[in-house]
C-alpha cells in the first residue's frame, strides 16, 4: 500500500507541474494571440482613415477642376463684358459674372474646409502609423521571446508525460482510471494529505479511525465530501500545528 500511495502522490505531483506548465504555455500564446488581434483591428482602422483620406482627395479634386472652370466662365463674361454697347445687356452681364463670383466663393470655402479635413486625416493617419509600427515591435519582441518560453514548456510537458507514463505504469489500470476521473472531478487534484485532521482538498474533518487506518496504510481511503483520496504525512501534520 505504501507503495502505491507513493507513486499516487508522485503521479500528483507531475500532473499538477505538467497543468502548471500548460497554463503558462497557454497564457503566453493567447496573449500573442490578444496582441496580433489589436494589430489587426488597428490596422483595418488604418485603412478606412487612408480611405476616406482618398475620398476626400477625389472630392477635392472634383472641386477644384469645377473652380477652375468657373473661373474660365467668369475670365470669358468679363472678355463680353467689355465689347457690350447695350445698358440693358451690361447690366445682365454684371448680374452673371457676380452670380459666378459668388458661386465660386461658395466652392473656394467648400475646398478650403476640405482642405482642413484632409489634413487632419493626414495627421490621424502619421499617429495611427506610428502606434502601429509600435505595436508591431511589441508582438513582435513578445514573439520572440515567448517562442523561446513556449518551446521550454512544451519539452517540459513531453517529458513530464513520459514520466507521468512510467509511474502510472506500476499502478493497477483500474485505479488510474479511478484517479483520472477524481482529478477530473475536482479541479486536477486527486490526492491529498491530511492537514489539521481534515482533508486538505476541502478542509472536512477526518474522523479519527479513518486517521489510523491512514496512519498503518491498511486501505485506499477516501474524504467522505469531496472523494479524493487521502493519505497521511507526519510532515504535513507536523508543519500545520
Amino acid at each position: 500500500m505504501r507503495d502505491i500511495v507513493e507513486n499516487l502522490v508522485a503521479l500528483q505531483g507531475i500532473d499538477s507541474a505538467a497543468r502548471n506548465d500548460k497554463n503558462e504555455r497557454d497564457g503566453l500564446q493567447k496573449k500573442i494571440q490578444r496582441l496580433k488581434e489589436l494589430l489587426v483591428v488597428a490596422g483595418k482602422g488604418l485603412d478606412e482613415k487612408r480611405e476616406k483620406l482618398a475620398e476626400a482627395s477625389r472630392w477635392y479634386r472634383e472641386k477644384d477642376s469645377e473652380l477652375k472652370a468657373d473661373q474660365e466662365k467668369v475670365n470669358r463674361a468679363k472678355s463680353k463684358l467689355q465689347a457690350v454697347t447695350k445698358n440693358k445687356e451690361y447690366m445682365a452681364m454684371q448680374k452673371e459674372i457676380e452670380l459666378l463670383r459668388k458661386a465660386n466663393t461658395n466652392k473656394e470655402e467648400e475646398i478650403l474646409k476640405l482642405l482642413n479635413v484632409m489634413e487632419e486625416f493626414k495627421i490621424a493617419i502619421a499617429a495611427e502609423q506610428e502606434k502601429i509600427s509600435s505595436l508591431e515591435a511589441d508582438v513582435n519582441a513578445e514573439d520572440e521571446h515567448n517562442a523561446t518560453r513556449i518551446g521550454e514548456l512544451d519539452a517540459r510537458i513531453d517529458a513530464r508525460g513520459a514520466e507521468r507514463d512510467a509511474i502510472a505504469g506500476k499502478l493497477a489500470p483500474d485505479l488510474v482510471t479511478r484517479y483520472k476521473r477524481i482529478q477530473s472531478a475536482r479541479d486536477g487534484v486527486a490526492i491529498v494529505p491530511v492537514r489539521n485532521q481534515a482533508c486538505s482538498g476541502c478542509n472536512f474533518s477526518v474522523p479519527p479511525q479513518q486517521i489510523l487506518r491512514l496512519q498503518k496504510l491498511e486501505t485506499m481511503e477516501t474524504c467522505r465530501n469531496c472523494s479524493r483520496i487521502l493519505y497521511w504525512d507526519p510532515k504535513v501534520e507536523t508543519a500545520a500545528e
